[in-house]
């Protein structure tokens, strides 16, 4: 089975070892780099107990790289079957944040009503855990072919450190994952996961670092992302204002065949 037709049956993928111990390192040590700076301009938001630092992940070099990264772009080209199309939605978070099963589409709270249910649907999230979670709590559990169906398996993905996950965007998922001491594969119902107390679980690899990026292709389906998700939510819009690309970034997404689309004219001034 290629990856394509893992990730068509699945809605879900993970590819194992796509970066470095070292640019796992690399990377973490960016996300605090930045997470400090914006902290001092009050451009952190927290979640619970994650800090999600504004503004996109290609405006920020020492993160950005992984958007145009040629082993990032293939696995893209591969499950889309086209160039990916990058529209300035993305982010990380450093610390736990809240857990829930959602998806990331528009029309997500009904499966099959609405338009994003209308054939395929080529908008595709990647997340890039900088440490361990096969063994460890705080990754994300999947619901399996839950992009074709109201709901599916649960799983957890059991990433590590250097690998990747990407998923459809319609697929029900849930971040922030515990694992239990005990029958540690065995994925709770997401309230008892909330409710149970703390020495039930099994702890995180150290501090959660985690990035989340998404590409789609033109069309009609991420038209009518942009116009509901970074058109009309006011945090959307102050992502993309604060994330400013130099003509540096844009060349060496343009060569490793990325377009990237020129969201802040979409938006609000």
């Amino acid at each position: 089975m290629t990856r394509r037709e893992q990730f068509e049956q699945q809605g879900y993928l993970i590819v194992r070892n796509v970066f470095t111990p070292d640019e796992v390192t690399q990377l973490r040590q960016a996300a605090y780099e930045y997470r400090d700076q914006q902290q001092k301009l009050g451009l952190v938001a927290k979640v619970k107990q994650a800090a999600s630092v504004k503004g996109d992940l290609l405006s920020k070099e020492k993160l950005g790289w992984v958007i145009y990264d040629p082993r990032i772009v293939a696995i893209a080209t591969e499950i889309l079957g086209d160039t990916p199309v990058y529209f300035s939605d993305s982010t990380y978070q450093i610390g736990t944040g809240t857990r829930g099963f959602h998806r990331d589409n528009i029309d997500r709270y009904q499966f099959g009503q609405g338009a994003d249910w209308e054939g395929a649907y080529p908008l595709i999230r990647f997340g890039i855990y900088l440490q361990n979670h096969d063994t460890y709590s705080g990754g994300i559990r999947f619901k399996s072919g839950s992009h074709d169906a109201a709901d599916g398996a649960d799983v957890f993905a059991d990433t590590r450190a250097g690998d990747i996950v990407v998923w459809n965007m319609r697929t029900l998922h849930s971040g922030n994952a515990r694992r239990m001491k005990v029958l540690n594969n065995l994925p709770l119902h997401v309230g008892l996961e909330n409710r149970l107390p703390d020495f039930l679980f099994r702890e995180q690899e150290g501090e959660r670092v985690s990035l989340f990026f998404s590409y789609g292709l033109e069309g009609k389906h991420l038209d009518r992302y942009l116009e509901n998700h970074i058109q009309k939510r006011a945090d959307m819009q102050e992502n993309v204002r604060l994330s400013t690309y130099t003509p540096e970034t844009l060349k060496k997404a343009e060569q490793n065949k990325i377009k990237v689309l020129d969201v802040k004219k979409l938006v609000k001034s």
